[in-house]
């Protein structure tokens, strides 16, 4: 059965996002490259980065939210994105979603109906890299959270770029930083 036939665009199940990721050459981390990932992007974005502990617990809590793109046995790209909860999609939607200091509370566990995804982080230091998080990060919410509004935040110009250039537009929230792709109520042809 595809896998957009399956989630009905509100997937609950991480071997499905895992699936859709391998695609693109991105694979789900271990807790001792989530460290390696973490310090990639905290190099690359500057800025405030969540903590390791709350990037592991993150991955812990969703099931497959972190995964990297490898080159040469190194990590040369990040992907850290999540399906949250109502109380995450009511954070979200204020603009006071907490990015750095993760509630925990807020991520929608394996097994629940998302209420939406959250695009948490990317980060490449490669041309391949760059492309394969933004075609992997375009493709799960396509095939997997096309029903469920999809959340992201641009810190960079680069991220800007990226994201609005897979669909994202600016949300009427507080955070002025926030984009959305809305919710579809049709199957999208792949």
């Amino acid at each position: 059965m595809p896998l957009i036939v399956a989630s009905q665009g509100r997937c609950s199940d991480p071997s499905e996002v895992i699936a859709v990721a391998k695609q693109y050459g991105l694979l789900l981390l271990d807790d001792k490259n989530i460290r390696a990932a973490r310090a990639l992007a905290a190099r690359l974005v500057g800025g405030d980065v969540a903590s390791d502990e709350a990037f592991v617990s993150a991955q812990h809590a969703a099931g497959a939210a972190i995964f990297g793109f490898f080159e040469g046995g190194e990590i040369s790209a990040l992907l850290a994105a999540f399906a949250v909860n109502a109380k995450g999609l009511a954070l979200l939607q204020r603009g006071v979603f907490d990015a750095v200091d993760i509630d925990l509370s807020t991520i929608a566990p394996p097994g629940e109906t998302p209420a939406a995804y959250y695009g948490w982080g990317f980060a490449a230091a490669t041309h391949d890299g760059g492309r394969a998080v933004v075609k992997a990060s375009a493709q799960i919410h396509r095939q997997l959270y096309w029903a469920t509004p999809t959340f992201a935040r641009a810190v960079t110009a680069d991220g800007l770029r990226a994201l609005t250039a897979i669909g994202f537009r600016p949300t009427n929230s507080a955070d002025k930083n926030l984009l959305w792709i809305p919710a579809n109520t049709f199957v999208p042809s792949r």
